[in-house]
């Protein structure tokens, strides 16, 4: 299931199976709802501590990464590196305080990042044992990852609340993590939900509002206020 056959679906059913230019809701506000609605759903889902379904994940296989400080690269072999992600990762829905990245690991998987705070990271690398651990952190919408070798790229997995932020990543091939005819990352359970929800909160609202009474897309409120506007 895609977000334009989503999207789609919701505008048939508000046509009443006769699509025209007439609707006045645009895509990108069909899709705004879904996505929002999506993201409720899943909170509540996240909340009552059921477990996150496979379908509801979605990756960034090539998350750019660059040196926090460009003088720290110059010898990749000795101290941990400390990388920044080029750009800001998508927000993602919240469980217990937290986000949900579930993953962070070199695009190959042979490298595997423990997650940590920026203020635990601090003290991490005092640890005699694991000092030198790969880990991941996140600050301002970033991702800090440390390693003792400098990575281009990084592998990043988690819920995202909004599907469609991943559009501005791409894979190790170049090609868009996302796009309108991907799957979207949702269950046709909970795509079932969206539909209703939209339905009921968004287009009820909506229906008590004046429409195109003419059918001519000229945003007349009916003929007789017409009428009189010209009079």
């Amino acid at each position: 299931m895609t977000l334009n056959q989503l999207v789609y679906d919701i505008k048939n059913i508000i046509s009443g199976g006769t699509q025209s230019d007439d609707i006045r809701i645009s895509d990108r506000q069909v899709a705004f709802w879904i996505n929002q609605a999506r993201a409720t759903l899943i909170g509540q889902l996240l909340s009552d501590g059921k477990s996150i379904p496979d379908a509801l994940i979605q990756h960034l296989e090539c998350v750019e990464l660059e040196c926090v400080d460009a003088a720290e690269c110059c010898e990749i072999s000795t101290c941990a590196k400390v990388l920044k992600s080029v750009q800001k990762i998508p927000e993602t829905i919240g469980r217990n305080n937290r986000n949900t990245i579930l993953s962070v690991s070199s695009p190959d998987k042979t490298v595997g990042f423990t997650e940590t705070t920026y203020f635990r990271q601090r003290t991490n690398r005092h640890n005699k044992y694991t000092g030198n651990k790969p880990r991941w952190f996140t600050k301002n919408n970033y991702l800090y990852v440390t390693n003792e070798k400098v990575l281009e790229y990084v592998s990043l997995s988690g819920i995202f609340e909004d599907p469609t932020e991943a559009l501005l990543f791409t894979d190790c091939d170049k090609n868009p993590c996302f796009t309108w005819d991907s799957e979207y990352p949702i269950t046709s359970r909970i795509a079932s939900v969206v539909t209703s929800m939209i339905l009921k909160e968004r287009i009820g609202i909506m229906a008590s509002t004046p429409n195109d009474q003419t059918n001519n897309a000229n945003g007349n409120i009916e003929n007789g206020q017409a009428s009189q506007a010209q009079g």
